[in-house]
This record gives C-alpha cells, structure tokens and sequence, in this order.
C-alpha cells in the first residue's frame, strides 16, 4: 500500500474540528454512508488496537500484521462517495485504558496531524479518568479521496506518568454525509404522536420501498443510562461495539421491520421521547426517519435515574477501594427494585460493589475484555433519600503479584430505582443529607434544591436534567484557590467574616433552620443577628433577607458551576445591561467585571436552560462576576466556579446593609440572542408583580 498525500493548513483545519462537539450524532433527516473498521485481524483473544506504548500496533507485528498497515496507515474499509457529499466525520470506539494518556491525534490519508477533541462531559484532566467512549472528528471532505484509496493512522504522546501510554480501540467509523434526500421517506409506525408509549411498545416500518432496506434499527432520544460513556444522558441512545450496534431499542432485517421496545424500566422523563430509525439499504446508504415525539409510559409506579457523581479519576480496583456517589430523591421505603448498570474492562478481577455498605455484585470470569454490567435487585433496604455512596471492593495481590484489576469506566456505576407509588405533582419538601448534613430537599417541577439546614444555604440546585448547577462540596475545606471545586460554592453566601461568618453558606454551622409552610424555610443565625426567609415556586425560590446585623454588610454570591461543570470558554452571562455575552474573567488574575446590576444568568452552550439571579431593591453598589479556577493556572485550571455577587466590591468587600429580597431559578431554554434576551429580562422583572 501507498498512502496518497493530501495537504490542508492547519489553520482551517482546527477551525472545523472545534465548531462541532466531540460526540456529535447524526440527527433525523440525515442522510450518509458509514465505512466501518474492526480490528479483526488482531493476534489476540480480545479483538483492539493498541495505540501507545510498547505494544502500539506500528511496533509489535506479532500481534498486528505488518501487512495490515503501510508505516501505520490503515485501509478504510470500502469506497468512499463523495459525490453530494458535504461534510464527513471520524467516530472512534475509544478506551482510555492507561492512565495519563494523553494527546491523541489521528491522521487522514497522510494529511495534517487532527487531535482529537475532548468530551465535553468528561472532567479535565480527562487523561486522569477511566472511559469507553466514541469521540468524533470532523474531516476536512478535500482530506478524502473518491473510491477506495483511503487510509487513517494514529498517534498519543510517548509519555506517561509509569512509562506505558496506551489506548485502545475496537473500531473506527468513517461517516460521509450527503446533501438533501429527495428520495421518498420511510416512517416509524406504531405509535401515534403525542401519546403515551406502551411498556410493550410494538414498532415497524412503513417504507415505500421495502425490498431495497437491508436493516432498521430503532433508536429514541430521551433520559436513560449512559451507555454511550460521554456523561450525557439524554441523547440519541445507542452505540458500537466492533461495529457492531448496542443499546438502542432493537433492529430487524425483515420487512415490516418490526421490533417491541421494552419500556418497563424507561426512567421518568423531564422531557418528550423521540423515536426515530436508521434505515440502512442494500446499497449502504443510510436515512434517518423524521422523529416521533411520544409521551413517557402511563404507569402507576415511578422510576427515578440516578446520575452519578464526585466519580474518583482512574477507577481501578486494583488502586484502592474506591467509591462515588448518587443522589436518590424518592421515599426509600417505597423502593420496590433498582437497576445498577456500568461499564468496565477486565471484571474478573473485581471484589464486589457495594451501596451504601451492602453487596449487590460480585464478581464474573471476563479478564481482560470489555463488559456491560445491567443488576437488578429486588427489595433495596439499604436506600437513602438524599446522598448514596457506591464502592467497588480492593482486588488484591494474586500469589504476591499485583494484577489488573476492574477498571469502571465513565460516568461510572448508574442506577435506576422503581418506587411503588408517583410523588404527588407540586412543590414537596423532604429531608436527606448530603456530604454526610442534614438537608432539607425541595422539589419542585424545574429544580430540586438541597438546602443545609446548619448552613442556611443551598448547596446543589438541580435541573430537570440532573445537572447540579451549584455543586458544594467539603474538601477541599478553606484552601484558596483549591477551594473553588468545593466548599467556596454555594448560594447565597450572605455573611462574610465576623463572628456569624458562614452564615448563609452551605457547609457552616452558624444557623438553625425551620420549616415554616408547605413552601417556606426560614434560617436564623445562632446569634440571632439574622433572618431569611426562603419560598419555594414552582419557576423559581424568592430570598426575602429580614434581619441584618446592624454592624456587619452582607452579599448575594452564586458561586457554582453554570451546567454542571466549569468551562468558561463554552460558558456565558447576560445582566439588566445587555448580553448574552463571554466574559473569559480571571479572578486568581485579578480580572474581575463590575457593574450595577438588577438581574443576570449563566448559561452552558450544550444546554438548553440558563439559571437566573435578580435583586428586587435598587442601589448604585457595585456588583461583580468572574471566575476563579481552582489552581495557580487561574481561568485555565480543570475544576472552578463562577464567583457572580450582588454588592460585593473589590477585595471581597460587602457592601448591603438594609433588608432586601432576592430571587433564583431556571429559565427553560437557551439565551443565544437579543430577542432570548430581552424576554428573560421582561420574565424576570415580572417576578416582583406576582
């Protein structure tokens, strides 16, 4: 073989790999071919490609052929069409299976070296974590050539923290899309738009030309374990494994293609499900059917997904017993079942997983391999509302040797609970804990608020999607600026320094708080120098401030993680004076934004909603945002918050002293515009009329 040489500047090329996510999908509508390679000529019992290390696949032809690659290119399986074509992509089936890592880069036809994108969803270092996932490149369509001349190659970087890097792949996907499909569609039948999907829900094709389909397969949008190991848990479920599609409703290969989707175990859903098919024909050309939107199933019992988190970077049982957690909102004494799913490689070298203290698996016999792990268990006693811990066992020494242990990949051990009976609709208060505190829980239907009683604070606050926005944590504890990936976050932060410094914050114990309604919790401090109130709605929660220390200024602070994560690049704010805008600020830095504002939200530029912060009383005090990163390395540190503060001046300095009310919540959709902007803002002023 001969890899043909074609050159594109570097310049274009990083502009097109960074305009799209790392784990874009095709949508409904589209149309394209995907080429498919699977590493079937391994000399090995488990079919990857190693990539890194001793035994990279260039390095060791005893295990990859000599002949199966020309100086590391490999063939891409098929001829290319690139006629109509309008963009391509790269699909990896990727395992980070050293460690450190890092630096992946991956090369077209001899072109320009691409690296390959992160995940968005995976935290930075992202070489600190464990995963199986399916990131995407976008190919530059002058990299590729008409017919079956095409080759890739791949590369990381030579050095890692014991001396191996090493990642390995079960299959590569070339997908070539083409323009608009004049070709008359084909349609999911069986469900009718709008209605509630049957637990047993029959699907089929109806197709105008049945006999040119190769293979249907059924895919749905919607909430559901992450299987596809990126941390997004809503999305177009399915993936490959060796080329092979996994973990999406079902295919057929007979006309009328028909499958039954087993929807008992669906989670409830925040939102609409979509179903769609991949409608694969003879000649390998792929449509993707127009959605159906369908309802949740009518079902008596409720099923809540728990997404896990605070996940330990590389989760390997033979490094320690190691542990994460999952937050459970439902009455544990209505549990009726649960599901526990995850990914690893190598299980057979694990010693157990455990909730809270209890075993709930064992072990099985697959070393060195990838497995998929989806237990039931009947009748979980050992449930919490609130905070649930979840470990998996030390693997041992085996006759004195130290062997590989299981390795849990990202997003790490997810479950879903059955509860006998639906929680009444409306705004609920529970209590739980969190971080080992007792918490008031409050539900309501855009949010679920962890409020600390001693603290007089909130410490999470939860969208309909499972993104904990604020995200409080205890340690590090006072560490500046380590802090800011933990017990800095809170909202609202009120009382800084003095002898009730704390008060307001999650974390402290300078309060004692009380329900007072249905919907109202009000926190004094131990001192009696201060009064808030808290009042729940359905939109949003109202902070009326009725007490002041007569010799001690406060604050309004949201510190937190707008979507989830910190990621100030992919992050931005509007406020009463305009927006939506980046403000790349650097507070380690010194780089701080000030102005007098009566409103502002933080948004994510995944994610379809923006949290909200507003002032009822005017005032000309200045008020600040940026963010602070958690290391020396300032705005460009892997973990931090956004520091955004109603009167608060340079040098942490407070600066309200009267009575005041304030309010918090989630708008459901994105800010991209003027015209998003102006209605938030018209919404928001609106609030002080109810």
């Amino acid at each position: 073989m001969t890899a043909r040489v074609q050159r594109t500047t570097i310049t274009s090329l990083l502009a097109l790999l960074f305009a799209l996510p790392a784990q874009a999908q095709p949508e409904p509508g589209d149309v394209f071919r995907e080429h498919v390679w699977v590493p079937s000529m391994v000399n090995e019992s488990g079919k990857f490609l190693r990539v890194g290390g001793r035994l990279d696949y260039q390095a060791w032809p005893e295990y990859f052929p000599a002949d199966a690659h020309d100086d590391g290119h490999i063939p891409i399986k098929g001829a290319v069409d690139l006629d109509g074509a309008t963009r391509a992509e790269i699909v990896l089936e990727m395992v980070q299976s050293h460690d450190d890592t890092k630096d992946l880069q991956i090369q077209i036809n001899a072109n320009e070296w691409m690296p390959v994108p992160p995940l968005a969803a995976i935290p930075e270092p992202q070489a600190a974590y464990m995963f199986h996932a399916y990131p995407v490149v976008p190919v530059p369509l002058e990299q590729l050539h008409a017919g079956p001349d095409n080759t890739f190659k791949m590369k990381v970087d030579s050095t890692q923290r014991w001396g191996w890097p090493q990642h390995l792949f079960y299959g590569v996907i070339l997908r070539v899309y083409y323009g608009d499909d004049a070709a008359a569609q084909a349609q999911v039948a069986g469900i009718t738009p709008g209605a509630a999907l049957a637990e047993a829900q029959p699907l089929r094709l109806d197709a105008p030309a049945a006999a040119e389909i190769a293979q249907v397969d059924y895919v749905a949008l919607y909430d559901d374990f992450n299987w596809e190991g990126d941390g997004r848990f809503r999305q177009w479920h399915y993936h490959f494994h060796e080329g092979t599609i996994r973990n999406h409703i079902g295919s057929s290969t007979e006309a009328p293609f028909e499958v039954t989707w087993d929807a008992s175990w669906i989670p409830d859903q925040p939102q609409p499900i979509q179903v769609a098919a991949r409608v694969i024909h003879a000649d390998g050309l792929i449509r993707m059917t127009p959605a159906v939107e369908v309802l949740q199933p009518e079902r008596d019992y409720a099923i809540e997904l728990a997404r896990p988190y605070r996940l330990p970077g590389n989760w390997s049982t033979r490094e320690d017993s190691l542990y994460g957690y999952i937050a459970l909102h439902g009455d544990p004494d209505e549990a009726l079942a649960m599901q526990i799913g995850w990914r690893s490689w190598s299980p057979c070298y694990a010693e157990g997983v455990f909730i809270n203290g209890a075993k709930v698996w064992d072990t099985n016999d697959l070393c060195y391999e990838y497995d998929e792990h989806r237990v039931t268990v009947d009748n979980p006693d050992f449930l919490k509302r609130g905070e649930n811990v979840i470990a998996t066992g030390f693997t041992p020494l085996y006759d004195g040797k130290m062997v590989h242990g299981m390795e849990v990949q990202w997003p790490g051990i997810m479950a879903k609970v059955k509860y006998r009976t639906k929680p009444e609709p409306g705004i609920r208060i529970t209590e739980g804990t969190y971080v080992g505190r007792p918490h008031f829980l409050v539900h309501t239907p855009h949010a679920i608020y962890y409020y600390d009683k001693a603290g007089g604070g909130l410490s999470r606050m939860i969208d309909a999607a499972g993104h904990d926005w604020i995200g409080f944590w205890d340690e590090p504890w006072g560490d500046y600026p380590a802090a800011a990936a933990s017990a800095f976050r809170g909202i609202p932060n009120l009382v800084h320094q003095s002898d009730d410094g704390g008060a307001g914050h999650p974390g402290h114990d300078q309060c004692v708080s009380e329900l007072i309604g249905d919907n109202r919790i009000r926190s004094i401090s131990k001192s009696g120098n201060w009064q808030w109130t808290w009042t729940f709605h359905d939109d949003h929660a109202r902070l009326d401030v009725e007490q002041v220390a007569s010799d001690h200024p406060y604050w309004f602070l949201y510190e937190g993680t707008p979507g989830g994560v910190y990621q100030p690049a992919r992050q931005y704010i509007g406020t009463s004076n305009g927006g939506p805008r980046k403000e790349p600020r650097d507070f380690y830095a010194g780089d701080k934004l000030f102005d007098d504002w009566q409103w502002a939200y933080f948004g994510y530029d995944d994610h379809a909603r923006v949290l909200y912060v507003a002032q009822e009383a005017t005032d000309d005090h200045a008020d600040t945002f940026s963010y602070l990163g958690n290391t020396e390395a300032g705005i460009d540190s892997p973990d931090g918050m956004v520091v955004f503060g109603f009167g608060r001046a340079d040098g942490a300095k407070p600066l309200l002293t009267t009575p005041n009310s304030f309010v918090v919540g989630f708008w459901e959709s994105a800010i991209r515009d003027t015209a998003a902007h102006n209605e938030i803002g018209n919404y928001i002023n609106a609030i002080w009329m109810r």
